[in-house]
């Protein structure tokens, strides 16, 4: 972005980034600071967009002011973005968007419609943005737009309306909290300004990391900035596990090199020359591994971002600033690492070299054991955190506190949703649905959130909380407890617009006597509390549960349909069948069917992508650990190959002989072991708080964790171990 480090968003991370439409003409006319303000809202529904008779298609659109384009850089490939948005009904669409729609055709001058709607007239092709890009948009249109194709002329004045996003492209010097401050002051006393007291203009650069949640669309894209330095942190360590191995079988390898170091003394070497000599090739030795990783890297990226879901841009790998630090970093990674070894050879005395009496002393044995010792912390460590993973995601997907087995949700298309009535009778005509109820509920979909100030009972009370409307249904087929009041009936007419709220309603909100109750809703029309429900994940067991009020009202997003069996066989049948129902009502729109349990599974997804990398980064450490650990075990057996041979002379049994081979790694597993419990517990515990939610730091985890561990060395040693102790002593002997 060409003015990046001068965009800024208004408003209260994690609480309100939403901000009323008015606001901007307010900032444009009152604070200097500002060089030019864009609004970003969207539609409560993904659009639908449709070129002549071709399929309908399912994008993302967003409504901008005209100065979007002088925030936020992007290439143009057809039109000029600079006048792209001037005319009302004019759209700017992605390269990707572009081919869906028009294939190969050229695409500006073209119209689509918009919903089986509005004409929307193609003005601009701008170029993919990047994977890693803050923003993730697919069509662009105005705000003059909006008000022709949703409109609303309240939403334009009043205060109390905060449907959109607001960025401020600040003049050079100007002070961001000085603006911030100048801005609150625009709001008229009241509750309305008491909803952005805490509001801040937050850089456009540290957006993706400050954990922001929007309603009805991803636009904005928000990451974890502590799975991401986790992640770092393990790639370290495995980096770390690599290079251990390489210094334990350097160092083992200096025994075959003592002949040829002696020879190379006796005719002249210098220290200083052997030195450089070894550093070289260990130099040498990492370049060429840099290579072959960035090789094995192209080759395994498809599958990797497959199963992990993070993608990259294969670009980097050509960038000189990418291939310098690189090659820079490999360098002086191999000279730290290499050090130690080359120093060893340099400095060893000729004789002793030429006569073979510089062996391994005890003390390099048990600083290898040392090495070894501190992989497998890093390992056990990794394992444990693994396991951990898994069990808090199994535990959030099956702890909501409702039912989500055999239902399948329906997203109600503007086809669908005035046949709502024919919808829910040719449904329940299918012998294999058993209940049927529209809602705006759906898991991972964010609900509203209200603040409004009322007379509850007599007793003035702020009251903020979720709110979602439900057919009555919605108790029975999520499996809800009722703790007091009773649930509103779809049979009563008197039961419209009231409200059943959650325990943590009644809670925070300190109500001693809820039923009865009465606020205004949005649309200022009084709601009466008849019930309160048990407490249950709407959201994210990494939330808290908020307060919630479930309202019998018309709006529905979704229709959630309760099958009869749990066949997969039938349940696939009756879902086709219900997909081609649903179609013929919906012929303009395309119709997503989904079910239930995967939603919720989908609720998680940032915690299925974290544990699949953890997993595969443990996956390496535990595989590299293993790759030295084989070579220690090769390195203790060419140690002891004649102690083996005279033991079996002597009548052990290769069961002894392979427990003294193993002895040593057990031992140091144990050690590693010991070490890595509390690292693991404290390492484990601090990432379960970012859960409001969590699973217990069960003992078995650390057990298991433990018996994998010694298994895996087993099964790595002893092999080598195996093969030492069948050997014919004779050829161990035969030389003595």
């Amino acid at each position: 972005m060409k003015n990046g480090d001068r965009v800024y968003l208004y408003g209260t991370i994690n609480k309100n980034i939403y901000t009323p439409a008015v606001l901007k003409e307010h900032i444009d006319l009152s604070i200097p600071g500002v060089e030019s303000t864009v609004r970003v809202g969207v539609l409560r529904e993904a659009p639908v967009f449709q070129v002549e008779n071709k399929e309908p298609i399912t994008s993302d659109l967003i409504f901008v002011d005209e100065d979007f384009f002088k925030l936020f850089t992007y290439h143009a490939i057809e039109g000029d973005l600079e006048t792209a948005l001037k005319e009302p009904m004019s759209v700017v669409i992605s390269k990707s968007l572009s081919d869906k729609l028009f294939g190969n055709e050229r695409a500006i001058g073209k119209t689509m419609k918009l919903n089986n709607n509005k004409e929307l007239t193609v003005t601009a092709v701008i170029e993919e943005p990047k994977a890693n890009s803050s923003l993730s948009i697919s069509a662009v249109t105005s705000i003059a737009t909006r008000k022709v194709v949703q409109p609303n002329e309240g939403e334009f004045i009043n205060w109390g309306w905060g449907g959109f996003q607001t960025f401020l492209l600040l003049k050079k010097g100007t002070n961001p909290e000085g603006t911030a401050k100048s801005i609150l002051a625009l709001f008229p006393e009241g509750p309305y300004r008491n909803l952005y007291t805490e509001a801040k203009l937050t850089p456009f650069k540290k957006l993706y990391f400050s954990g922001f949640t929007l309603y009805g669309s991803n636009y904005l894209q928000c990451g974890d900035k502590k799975k991401v330095m986790i992640l770092l942190m393990v790639a370290a360590l495995v980096l770390m596990i690599a290079l251990v191995n390489f210094i334990n079988i350097s160092s083992s390898q200096w025994l075959e090199r003592i002949k040829q170091t002696g020879m190379m003394k006796v005719i002249g070497a210098r220290c200083s020359a052997i030195l450089r000599n070894v550093l070289v090739e260990a130099g040498l030795f990492f370049l060429m591994s840099l290579f072959l990783a960035i090789m094995l890297i192209s080759i395994i990226n498809p599958f990797v971002q497959g199963y992990t879901g993070i993608h990259f841009n294969p670009k980097i790998f050509y960038s000189p600033a990418f291939i310098l630090f690189s090659i820079a970093g490999t360098l002086v990674l191999s000279m730290v690492f290499s050090l130690i070894p080359a120093l060893r050879i340099s400095s060893s005395r000729a004789v002793d070299n030429l006569k073979k009496t510089a062996g391994p002393r005890k003390t390099d044995f048990s600083f290898r054991g040392i090495l070894v010792t501190a992989q497998f912390i890093i390992a056990i460590v990794l394992i444990a955190f693994t396991v951990l993973v898994q069990k808090q995601v199994n535990f959030g997907s099956s702890n909501l506190g409702f039912n989500q087995d055999n239902i399948i949700g329906i997203k109600l298309t503007q086809q669908l949703n005035k046949k709502k009535d024919v919808l829910k009778k040719i449904l329940q005509e299918k012998p294999a649905v058993r209940n049927i109820l529209f809602t705006g509920f759906y898991p991972g979909i964010t609900i509203p959130s209200w603040n409004v100030e009322v007379d509850f009972n007599g007793e003035k009370k702020q009251l903020k909380f979720d709110t979602f409307t439900a057919d009555a249904g919605i108790f029975e087929i999520l499996g809800l407890k009722l703790t007091m009041g009773r649930f509103y009936s779809d049979d009563l007419s008197t039961d419209l617009r009231k409200v059943v709220v959650n325990e943590t309603f009644v809670r925070e909100h300190k109500l001693t006597n809820p039923i009865g109750g009465k606020f205004n809703g949005w649309d200022g029309k009084s709601s009466e509390i008849i019930g309160v429900v048990k407490d249950f994940h709407f959201k994210s067991v990494s939330q808290p549960i908020t307060p919630l009020a479930i309202t019998n009202g018309w709006y529905s997003t979704y229709c959630l349909v309760k099958l009869q069996t749990a066949d997969f066989n039938l349940m696939h049948s009756a879902i086709q069948d219900i997909k081609s129902a649903t179609s013929q009502l919906s012929p303009a729109f395309p119709v997503e069917i989904s079910f239930f349990d995967q939603a919720v599974e989908q609720m998680y997804q940032s915690e299925l992508q974290f544990r699949r990398t953890f997993s595969l980064f443990s996956a390496c450490a535990v595989v590299i650990c293993c790759l030295g650990i084989l070579a220690m075990s090769l390195f203790a057996c060419q140690r002891r190959v004649k102690e083996i041979g005279i033991r079996k002379v002597n009548g052990a049994r290769v069961s002894e002989v392979i427990a003294m081979l193993n002895k040593d790694f057990v031992k140091w597993v144990a050690i590693a072991f010991v070490i890595a419990c509390p690292i693991a517990w404290y390492a484990m515990h601090r990432w379960l708080e970012n859960f409001a939610y969590k699973t217990s730091l069960s003992w078995w985890i650390f057990a298991l964790t433990g018996i994998l561990a010694l298994g895996i060395a087993l099964l790595t040693v002893s092999w080598q171990s195996w093969k030492a102790a069948t050997r014919n002593p004779v050829e161990a002997l035969r030389y003595e």
